[in-house]
């Protein structure tokens, strides 16, 4: 046997069994998204160890998200025959963003969020697990992306409308291209990464902080016992917003990101008495499992 012979066959096995290995880790991968494994079960954010999920709330909630991905997914394919279907599901969902955001804050984007779903149950499989740049959250990026969102698709119903072609052909555009970016995204960063920028989290996020400007605050709160506390940095692991709950401890924190915050645009340092009152807290409770001393409590009433 020749040496160049020789040398295919073991350059074949290799791939043969790089191949194998990589199928057999996104079979586990799979059976861990299947048993309710917690969000990041690979790396974390911050390479964390992750512990068993032990609630069942919790888990019924992962279970109902993936349920939620399968139901985007027919979605997006009966808008390839039904354009207007696409119309409907992004009007439907902004506005159920919005609707609940004046009354719960961001809970509609966890729980009720078929987009949500597709990327917590299933992109999260592909994810890096990696923390975005802190110019990604900034309100000046927010703004710039839910502006181009609307002129793109007013600019799209505009010429439908004098060409006489379907008023869902631009919302269907729009649908899959964000959806698209949401996937890359979750798959170079974190899986939740587009919720940072989208325009409807955003849209609830601001309404929340008029709800909360006219004294209407009825969302649940994350609270942190500071005395519990061991400042461990795990429960910041796990937030897909990347909120650090354990630096909302009797301290200071700085709003980065946060619209409308006391602190600003460049996100001030301002004092914090124990609850993690950020808006765009998906209520998730994750950090609440997570943390090993039982700091953290999510206020329900």
């Amino acid at each position: 046997m020749s040496l160049r012979t020789r040398a295919s066959e073991l350059v074949d096995r290799a791939r043969s069994a790089a191949t194998g290995d990589r199928t057999k880790r996104l079979v586990e991968a799979f059976r861990r998204v299947r048993d309710g494994d917690p969000w990041f079960d690979k790396r974390g954010l911050d390479a964390i160890r992750r512990r068993p999920v032990d609630d069942g709330s919790i888990e019924r909630r992962r279970r109902a998200q993936r349920y939620l991905g399968v139901a985007f997914v027919g979605l997006l394919a009966a808008a390839l025959w039904y354009p207007l279907v696409a119309g409907v599901g992004v009007v439907g969902c902004a506005a159920a963003a919005v609707g609940v955001g004046a009354v719960r804050g961001r809970f509609y984007c966890n729980h009720l969020c078929p987009r949500g779903g597709l990327l917590d149950g299933y992109v999260r499989l592909f994810s890096r697990g990696k923390r975005t740049p802190d110019w990604f959250k900034h309100p000046l990026t927010r703004a710039a992306v839910g502006l181009t969102a609307a002129g793109l698709l007013g600019t799209g119903l505009y010429a439908a409308w004098r060409q006489d072609g379907s008023l869902g052909v631009p919302f269907l555009t729009m649908l899959g291209v964000s959806t698209l970016v949401a996937v890359v995204l979750g798959v170079v960063y974190h899986q939740r990464a587009w919720c940072q920028i989208c325009p409807a989290g955003t849209l609830s996020h601001a309404v929340h902080r008029v709800a909360e400007g006219l004294g209407r605050d009825p969302a649940p709160r994350v609270e942190v016992d500071a005395d519990a506390c061991v400042s461990c940095g795990r429960c910041g692991t796990v937030c897909r917003q990347e909120i650090r709950p354990g630096q909302y401890a009797d301290g200071e924190v700085t709003d980065h990101g946060n619209v409308f915050s006391p602190g600003g645009l460049e996100g001030s340092t301002r004092e914090v008495d124990g609850v993690v009152d950020h808006a765009d807290c998906l209520q998730c409770a994750a950090c609440v499992e997570e943390c090993p001393t039982d700091a953290l409590s999510l206020d329900e009433e």
